[in-house]
């Protein structure tokens, strides 16, 4: 699956690293610091085949992204995993109505985070092929 392209969206350097060390090995890893970096990197003609995000970033927070993306015809069927350190179930549901394909609470589990993963996409291809 090194093909695969992930654009790992998070404000805080050591965590980029962490998720991009974790994944590298196995897919296509691009970072970005919050949701204006990462929209623009879109509007230059890039597309992933999975978004991490976070949800407390400055300037355009996870939330106000995923409402960016998923009202965009040409965006809103990239999946999304959000890795957030607020697990407040009202924050969850929030997401949920947004259509994220997935929730992680930081701390991650990195064998979880692979799993979490592998599924979304194998879910995600096989929507595609039929």
């Amino acid at each position: 699956m090194k093909n695969k392209t992930i654009l790992i969206i998070d404000d805080h350097d050591s965590i980029r690293l962490i998720l991009g060390s974790v994944l590298k090995k196995h897919y296509h890893v691009i970072t970005k610091s919050d949701g204006i970096e990462a929209l623009a990197w879109f509007r230059r003609g890039n597309l992933p085949d999975l978004i991490l995000l976070d949800m407390q970033m400055p300037r355009l927070n996870g939330l106000a992204f995923l409402r960016n993306i998923k009202s965009s015809g040409f965006f809103k069927n990239i999946p999304v995993l959000v890795v957030s350190g607020n697990e407040n179930d009202k924050y969850v549901e929030q997401c949920s109505r947004l259509g994220v394909d997935g929730y992680l609470t930081k701390p991650f589990n990195p064998n979880e985070l692979r799993e979490t993963i592998n599924g979304i996409l194998s879910i995600n291809k096989a929507q595609v092929n039929s």
